[in-house]
C-alpha cells in the first residue's frame, strides 16, 4: 500500500505543477502583428516583375500593369470595418457580435483582453495590362517556419462553425447565422472570378488562428492564370510567394503587460 501511494504522488505532483504554471501564471500570450519582409528578401517572382512592400504592411506583386497584393488584417481593422456588427460581444460560446470575423468587443475574463478567432488576410487584385486574371482562393496556402501548413476556409467550413452559434434554431439566432453567412460571402475573396482587364477585385482569405509560436509564414498563390486558350483554360501561370514575420521576442502573458502597465 504505501508503494501505491507514492506512485500516485509520482504522477499527481507533476500534474498539478503544470495546473499552476498554465492556469495561475496567466499564461497567454498577445499575438503581433505580422509585418512583411523587406523587398530583397521577398521572393524573386521573375523576369519583367518585382515586389513592392508598402507602408501599412502589404506586400504587392508587381508585373507590367498587373498587381496582386496581400495585407494581413488586425482585429481592430475588422471591427473598424464592421463597426455596427461588432459591439456587445458575447463570447465564444454566445452568439453576439454578429461580426464572422472577430469576437468584437468582447474580452476574456481570464486575460481581460480579446481573443482572435482567426487570421485573416486581404489580398487585392488591380489588373490593367492583361485580357483577364484568374486564381482559386481556396488554393492559397500558408506555410510557417517551424513546419504548420494552413488551408482556406471554404463556405460549408464557416457554415458548419457558425451552426452552433444558432441554438434551436429560434428566430434570432439563425437571423444572425444567415446575416454572417452574408457578411463573409461580400467580404472573402470570391471563388475562381475571372479578374478582366480594368477591373479590381478585392476580399479576405480566412485562415484558422495561426499559433502562437509561428514568427514566420510563407503565404503562397499558386496558378495565377495570367493568359488563357479559347476555353479560358490557362496557358501562363506563376506562383507567387509573399512573406511575413513576426517578432516572438515582442510577444507577452498578460500579467507582464498588466505588470507593465501597472509599474510604466
Amino acid at each position: 500500500m504505501p508503494s501505491s501511494i507514492r506512485i500516485r504522488r509520482f504522477f499527481v505532483r507533476p500534474l498539478a505543477l503544470m495546473s499552476v504554471l498554465t492556469l495561475g501564471c496567466g499564461y497567454y500570450l498577445i499575438p503581433a502583428r505580422f509585418e512583411p519582409l523587406d523587398a530583397e528578401f521577398q521572393t524573386k517572382p521573375g523576369a519583367a516583375a518585382e515586389m513592392v512592400v508598402s507602408d501599412d504592411g502589404t506586400v504587392v506583386y508587381v508585373r507590367d500593369r498587373l498587381e496582386i497584393s496581400v495585407r494581413p488584417m488586425t482585429d481592430e481593422e475588422l471591427n473598424r470595418q464592421f463597426p455596427l456588427f461588432s459591439k456587445d460581444g458575447g463570447g465564444p460560446a454566445a452568439e453576439l457580435p454578429t461580426n464572422p470575423f472577430t469576437f468584437g468587443d468582447w474580452t476574456d475574463p481570464r486575460t481581460g483582453h480579446p481573443p482572435q478567432r482567426f487570421s485573416v488576410f486581404r489580398i487585392s487584385v488591380k489588373n490593367y495590362g492583361y485580357p483577364k486574371v484568374k486564381f482559386d482562393p481556396l488554393e492559397v496556402t500558408i506555410e510557417s517556419g517551424n513546419g504548420r501548413t494552413y488551408y482556406p476556409w471554404g463556405n460549408f467550413d464557416f457554415k458548419e462553425y457558425f451552426r452552433r452559434f444558432a441554438p434551436a434554431y429560434n428566430g434570432l439566432g439563425y437571423l444572425r447565422y444567415i446575416e454572417r453567412l452574408d457578411m463573409i460571402r461580400r467580404s472573402k475573396y470570391p471563388d475562381e472570378e475571372f479578374v478582366f482587364s480594368g477591373q479590381n477585385v478585392e476580399g479576405f482569405v480566412v485562415f484558422e488562428r495561426i499559433h502562437d509560436d509561428v514568427g514566420m509564414i510563407t503565404f503562397r498563390i499558386p496558378n495565377v492564370g495570367t493568359r488563357f486558350d479559347f476555353r479560358s483554360e490557362p496557358v501562363e501561370t506563376v506562383d507567387l510567394v509573399y512573406r511575413f514575420k513576426r517578432d516572438l521576442r515582442k510577444m507577452r502573458t498578460y500579467d507582464e503587460l498588466a505588470t507593465q502597465v501597472a509599474n510604466p
